[in-house]
């Protein structure tokens, strides 16, 4: 069973929340479960932020919730009941669980299994240094990971579709911090990515 630590991090409270609602139609099945090295898809995101010294992430899930339940009971799911709206929408509603005394929220992708903890590190540091929005940046444009202070909340809280965050962080002009994270490029869309990426592993 996997465990997480969590401990008081000096400075901002920020909340991970880890986007695993999607109905996975390209895999032709449920991604997040497929297991490598006896871990999940799921499993590896949230034990990337293990010893970082964060709050145990809020995972928004969707169209596999009852098979996510399931297989890991002991995580904190919450199932956002409009998941069919598209991204946008289990970020807005993902970002309405997050506790109140909270500052910032870490916005994760589940099926970004390249991405380690000392990439999270990276961002946390950026932000900590400048408490703005801070985004990964990989093949060139800006994307999540990403951490949102509160006071754009509401502009999250607002999407809808497939879009997500994208405006936000593609907008002109919007302040923020970008990190080089090249670990970002890589992700699950199909049996052949997970392949790939479980071969790149075993090289």
């Amino acid at each position: 069973m996997l465990t997480y630590r969590a401990h008081p991090m000096k400075g901002s409270v920020i909340q991970p929340v880890i986007l695993a609602a999607g109905a996975s139609r390209r895999f032709g099945g449920c991604k997040l479960l497929q297991s490598l090295h006896g871990q999940t898809l799921l499993e590896h995101c949230v034990d990337s932020l293990r010893d970082i010294g964060l709050q145990a992430p809020i995972i928004v899930s969707g169209a596999w919730h009852k098979q996510l339940r399931q297989r890991h009971p002991t995580l904190a799911l919450a199932e956002n009941p409009n998941w069919r709206a598209g991204m946008g929408s289990s970020l807005a509603f993902g970002i309405r669980q997050v506790p109140a005394e909270c500052d910032a929220a870490l916005i994760l992708l589940a099926d970004q299994p390249a991405v380690t903890g000392e990439d999270i590190q990276a961002l946390l540091s950026a932000f900590t240094q400048r408490p703005r929005i801070t985004c990964s940046l990989y093949r060139g444009q800006r994307g999540v990971p990403a951490i949102f202070p509160r006071q754009v909340f509401p502009n999250l809280q607002t999407l809808k579709g497939d879009r997500g965050a994208r405006e936000l962080l593609r907008t002109p002009n919007t302040p923020l911090n970008c990190v080089p994270l090249p670990s970002g490029t890589i992700d699950i869309d199909t049996q052949q990515d997970w392949q790939a990426y479980g071969e790149q592993l075993c090289r």
